[in-house]
């Protein structure tokens, strides 16, 4: 007797556990999307981890400035973060180099073929600039120039984009008044 009192109890509480089970999914099939939008969902770290990169297994994208957006139209060859680092020095240039001072502004890259670093160097004294070769895989190219908001950082976009459209690595700037 005993065994069919657990029995029962047994196959009840299973009739009641699948009952719930199947009223469950019934409802979850009835939400609206602001429903399921306001449901709150329990995941592990690594499985939130797993869900922002996506099936491609990148990282996630990090939110592009609108303003980053707009300069890489302007210059294809750049990075998003090369042109988002260089915009925020854009305040420290003004600061430290006010409108119509004279600055000489010097850019240093490097490549890999002769021939690049040689049209590297053609493009910059064709557009005012003077070369200078460093070595064999280096050269420079440097100008003077009055300053006002944003030229600075003008003319370092405007070279590292014909450095890495050259095929070679822009290694950088010096300014000097």
């Amino acid at each position: 007797m005993l065994k069919r009192i657990i029995g029962a109890t047994v196959a009840a509480g299973a009739a009641i556990t699948c009952a719930a089970v199947v009223k469950l999914l019934l409802d979850k099939e009835e939400t609206t999307d602001d429903e399921e939008e306001s449901e709150v969902r329990f995941i592990s770290l690594e499985d939130a981890k797993e869900e922002a990169e996506g099936e491609t297994g990148e990282e996630p994208k990090k939110e592009t400035a609108p303003e980053v957006l707009e300069i890489a139209q302007l210059y294809p060859y750049l990075s998003h973060d090369f042109i988002a680092e260089q915009l925020s020095r854009n305040p420290v240039f003004n600061e430290k180099y006010p409108e119509d001072s004279l600055i000489t502004i010097t850019h240093k890259a490097k490549f890999e073929n002769e021939q690049a670093k040689s049209d590297f160097i053609k493009i910059g004294e064709d557009n005012g600039y003077s070369a200078e070769v460093l070595n064999e895989q280096e050269a420079a190219i440097s100008r003077k120039m009055f300053t006002e908001d944003g030229s600075i950082l003008s003319d370092i976009y405007n070279v590292a984009n014909q450095v890495a459209c050259l095929k070679g690595v822009y290694e950088g700037y010096n300014i000097e008044l």
